[in-house]
């Protein structure tokens, strides 16, 4: 899953003000200078934190008993809310949906029993409803978990007990707009330890120990929404269950199950696939023999690929190993994961977008975060100074971005942000497959949300004549073009595709897709004898084509297309042509009525090379107007 909390109920914490010295390294100018979260100060037990979009983020707290909430927009902490007055709340957890939505949640006790509590974001410093999503007479036990679905569904689960009620596994839905629903039970009884992810569409996969008759079993439910969730399936885990599991849903469905297993005398890591209908593949052992292998962690990205860190101890000495799995497939074999701290411990799997992956864990009163942005790449870290608690948190957006958030006694929850997402590039112009002028607007729009733009714009474009069968390389035709627009002088007869790529100030840079247009060829070149050519006022290029004999032809050889269509103009006496390819008949047009026209004559498939011809089948007398042709790639 994406983010891991902050439980720090071992210290009481009172907040100052100090500023973070982090060590940064010399290749590390994507990382945003780490900046202290500005929560009241207080003692501060849990923090936690998630992204809520292209380099915005929430992180909450527990202050004195107290719920506390902060938003940061483009990696600029503001809008805090104080969510629950003291209550003496617990087990702080936080979710969010990526897309603006955002849900934290608490445990507090409410007529003598420990019950779980939400609120969900409405605004950078509003939060709304404060709902009980267990029910009265039961007392959450161990972590409660928190999703958050595209719609802002928010999903609750968690363990109770109560009288006659033993480890009842139960979750709760919070539709947007309405009143949480009643629990749903998964698990009667002898259920602990629940992990819980939630996609988009609002699938979600809840992984958890059940005591068995021998061994404890890990077993899986799944959401599907319009169905609820399933009864569960289980791993068939090759050994007792030694861990808690961490449990991950992608876009398509599918997602990845880690959790520790005792087998042959040692704590193995062991992963499961889980389909999209919900089937637990049986589980396999990742981890290398005679590892002792702990606190493991899985995130998916949204193809499908998953990325594991876990723990392992071997002969006194500790270390992170991680392993990638394809989509629906059983992870590869595992790599160590260097420039670990020597007491590593509580890793965090982060699989992002665009190639963006993460490890984060802590030790030695240092926080490392291991990340890369291909596959090509190692993991590069980057480590704060000293003085940190080993209880850290991060998440990642879908733009790239990464952001982690520690906690340092009597100082306070220092944040920072990677940015290694791109700018947002958005080329609107052109706009028609079809300019009508040797002057083609081209109109972009550049933003990004962590750091500023270099500057300047890029424009690339591609040209492919009529009578060329394909486009040549690509080349700059505008050079660090300033503001949002440009003309581009183009050549009659000619299919452009254009371009626009942007840099921000860390390096990152993003080229948007093709938009192409096509400068219609001019009725002038075609060959044709005794048709009249004159120069007209609002026609293309401000010159026509015009006879009124039957039979005339228009000829153009050499053509390479894979869409022809004719510029044509009407006329209340207007005659008709046949077009034909090759020798071919393709269409037939009339051109009675009025006004300009483009008409489609043909369309290919692919660039094939041929000669057009154009021949009037009307009587004298009525009136045919050539103004040019368009040959589109």
């Amino acid at each position: 899953m994406r983010t891991q909390l902050l439980g720090l109920t071992t210290a009481a914490l009172a907040v100052g003000t100090l500023t973070l010295g982090l060590a940064t390294p010399a290749d590390a100018d994507a990382w945003k200078t780490s900046t202290k979260v500005p929560f009241p100060n207080g003692a501060m037990t849990d923090v936690d934190v998630v992204s809520t979009g292209d380099g915005d983020a929430v992180a909450a707290a527990i202050i004195d008993g107290a719920v506390h909430a902060y938003t940061a927009t483009d990696g600029v902490w503001s809008g805090h809310a104080v969510v629950r007055s003291d209550v003496d709340a617990t087990k702080l957890v936080l979710a969010s949906n990526g897309q603006g939505a955002a849900a934290v949640g608490w445990v507090e006790n409410v007529g003598g029993v420990d019950r779980l509590r939400v609120s969900r974001q409405v605004g950078p410093a509003s939060w709304t409803g404060l709902n009980l999503m267990t029910p009265s007479g039961t007392e959450v036990v161990g972590q409660p978990q928190l999703g958050v679905a595209g719609d802002g569904l928010v999903i609750a689960a968690a363990t109770v007990d109560g009288e006659n009620i033993d480890n009842k596994l139960l979750v709760t839905e919070w539709p947007q707009g309405a009143g949480p629903g009643a629990p749903k039970t998964l698990s009667e009884s002898d259920a602990w330890n629940p992990a819980l992810d939630v996609n988009s569409k609002g699938e979600a996969l809840i992984a958890y120990n059940y005591t068995g008759l021998i061994n404890d079993v890990m077993t899986v439910s799944r959401r599907t929404p319009g169905q609820g969730w399933n009864l569960g399936d289980s791993t068939s885990n090759s050994g007792n269950i030694a861990s808690a599991a961490d449990v991950a849903i992608s876009e398509n469905g599918k997602g990845q199950v880690i959790y520790s297993v005792v087998s042959n005398a040692y704590y193995r890591a062991e992963t499961s696939p889980v389909l999209a209908d919900g089937t637990a593949l049986p589980g396999h052992l990742v981890s290398l023999d005679e590892d002792f292998a702990s606190e493991p962690s899985v995130d998916i990205d949204d193809e499908g690929k998953a990325l594991f860190a876990y723990v392992v101890t071997k002969d006194g000495t500790k270390s992170i190993r991680y392993a990638s799995a394809a989509d629906g497939a059983y992870p590869g074999t595992p790599a160590t994961l260097t420039g670990t701290l020597p007491d590593a411990q509580r890793p965090i799997a982060l699989a992002g977008e665009g190639g963006l992956r993460a490890i984060q864990h802590s030790g030695n009163s240092r926080v490392v975060t291991h990340y890369r942005t291909s596959q090509v790449q190692p993991f590069a870290p980057v480590s704060t100074e000293q003085g940190y608690l080993p209880d850290t948190a991060a998440d990642v957006d879908a733009g790239g971005n990464l952001v982690t958030i520690g906690l340092k006694p009597l100082e306070g929850a220092f944040a920072r942000f990677l940015d290694a997402g791109s700018p947002a590039v958005t080329l609107s112009q052109p706009g028609a497959a079809t300019t009508m002028s040797t002057s083609i607007p081209l109109a972009w729009s550049v933003t990004d949300s962590l750091s500023g733009l270099q500057p300047g714009t890029d424009i690339y474009a591609t040209a492919a004549a009529w009578n060329q069968a394909q486009h040549g390389a690509p080349a700059v035709v505008i050079d660090n073009a300033p503001g949002t627009s440009a003309a581009f002088p183009a050549v009659l007869g000619t299919s452009y595709c254009f371009q626009a790529r942007a840099t921000d100030t860390s390096g990152n840079a993003t080229t948007t897709p093709k938009r192409c247009t096509t400068v219609p060829l001019d009725d002038t070149a075609l060959s044709g004898k005794k048709w009249k050519r004159i120069a007209k006022a609002g026609a293309f290029n401000n010159t026509a084509t015009v006879t009124q004999k039957k039979g005339r032809k228009l000829t153009l050889s050499g053509v390479q297309a894979r869409h022809l269509s004719l510029l044509l103009t009407k006329a209340k006496k207007g005659g008709k042509v046949k077009v034909l390819w090759n020798g071919h008949l393709v269409k037939k047009v009339s051109l009675k009525g009025t006004g300009q026209v483009t008409v489609p004559v043909l369309d290919l498939g692919s660039v094939q090379a041929g000669t057009l011809k154009i021949k009037v089948v009307s009587k004298n007398g009525r009136k045919v107007t050539l103004d040019g042709i368009v040959v589109a790639k």
